[in-house]
């Protein structure tokens, strides 16, 4: 998949490069922002690869991500952004479920969270159109992801009888090597936002879509079951230039 992108791209690049070098111009800045990520998955069994004996449903959670970004502005509204980085993903579980036994109604209480931590870099193509002094941008591009940590899952299980609390259960677990998820993760990250100057910086803000392509636990024996990253990020930042035009 690697060299598939690395050679649909990599020609549009050295065009760009070409018959924009005489304008190009740098600029390095900072963003951070919040993920809203969470798992896809397509078959249920997936916790039967290692996980637990049922399938929950997933749902989103919040995280932090935080990032250096490099500019490389080809023409006035084209540039390439490069941005290494640190991100927070994972997946958050909520359930409940009730039912009556002889007489008497129990109801479980589930709730926990994944969590995931990526060392992240999006290497994305940016249009930028000017409206006044707005300026919008529409990005693209593939997103490199390494897992700094093992995968952690905390749980805590509460089990009512007839609205009463009878016991609490609570998990917390590192799952690693062939207990967690692949440490490497490609996707494609597709966003829009509005960029504002301020002297010589300019401040955005943008919303993205990050579409996992790799499948996370496609290294178990004999597993069906198809997890992917997934989700949307809220970002604000700066850019500074550092070249000139």
């Amino acid at each position: 998949m690697m060299k598939k992108t690395a050679r649909l791209f990599l020609p549009v690049l050295l065009c760009l490069f070409v018959s924009s070098s005489s304008w190009a111009q740098m600029s390095v800045g900072l963003k951070t922002g919040v993920n809203l990520s969470n798992f896809s998955f397509d078959e249920e069994d997936f916790y039967d690869s290692g996980f637990s004996s049922d399938s929950p449903g997933f749902k989103t959670r919040a995280g932090f991500n935080f990032a250096v970004l490099f500019n490389y502005a080809l023409t006035p509204t084209m540039s390439i952004q490069v941005e290494p980085g640190f991100s927070q993903r994972g997946a958050r579980i909520d359930e409940t479920d009730e039912t009556v036994l002889s007489g008497q109604r129990y109801r479980i209480e589930g709730k926990g969270k994944i969590i995931a931590n990526y060392i992240e870099m999006p290497i994305l193509f940016q249009y930028k159109p000017q409206f006044g002094k707005l300026e919008g941008i529409l990005s693209f591009g593939p997103e490199l992801r390494y897992l700094t940590t093992p995968l952690k899952f905390k749980s805590t299980t509460k089990t009512y009888l007839n609205g009463e609390l009878v016991s609490e259960e609570k998990d917390n677990q590192s799952l690693s090597g062939d207990d967690g998820i692949r440490k490497f993760d490609i996707g494609l990250v597709a966003g829009v936002g509005v960029a504002y100057p301020i002297g010589s910086l300019k401040v955005f803000g943008e919303a993205r879509y990050h579409f996992g392509i790799n499948n996370l636990v496609g290294h178990f024996d004999g597993a069906e079951s198809k997890l992917y990253n997934r989700g949307a990020s809220i970002n604000v930042g700066v850019l500074l230039p550092v070249g000139k035009k």
